[in-house]
């Protein structure tokens, strides 16, 4: 709960099966509601394979931002499959790593009043090869300049 609270950041990288990030209970019982005095981001990494899990899928359901690395194989295996499984989640509402970088609306903002930006965004990581290799590849030139 304290990590939910108080962190603008959290990274998961276990082999769990069950949550370890659980979406807080509320007063009004609604489970998908879910108000920050700042911004959360999440990366899940380690649900690489049906059956594992590190987030609750309250909590993604609650998420205003899901990204994902292939949303073929979020459905498959990953953070999402079990709010996707359950109908919590829709597959279409699930955003794929490459549109992210040109669906700007979706990028964080300051607003007019310099306020932050408080959504809650999930990025599933289980794992696309071709784009390891990539970043492996970019990773390599540069450190070669």
């Amino acid at each position: 709960q304290t990590l939910l609270d108080e962190c603008v950041l959290i990274v998961t990288t276990t082999s769990a099966r069950e949550p370890l990030l659980k979406l807080p209970p509320r007063k009004n019982n609604n489970t998908t509601t879910f108000r920050r005095r700042r911004p959360l981001h999440i990366t899940a990494i380690g649900a690489d394979s049906t059956g594992k899990m590190e987030l609750d899928p309250g909590l993604v359901a609650a998420a205003d931002v899901l990204v994902a690395d292939s949303r073929l194989q979020t459905k498959e295996r990953g953070e999402f499959e079990e709010a996707i499984t359950r109908g919590l989640v829709k597959l279409e509402d699930v955003v794929e790593l490459g549109e992210l970088a040109t669906r700007t609306e979706l990028h964080r903002k300051k607003n007019d009043q310099e306020e932050e930006d408080c959504r809650l965004t999930i990025f599933d990581s289980s794992g696309v090869a071709v784009q390891d290799c990539v970043i492996a590849s970019m990773v390599y030139e540069a450190l070669l300049a």
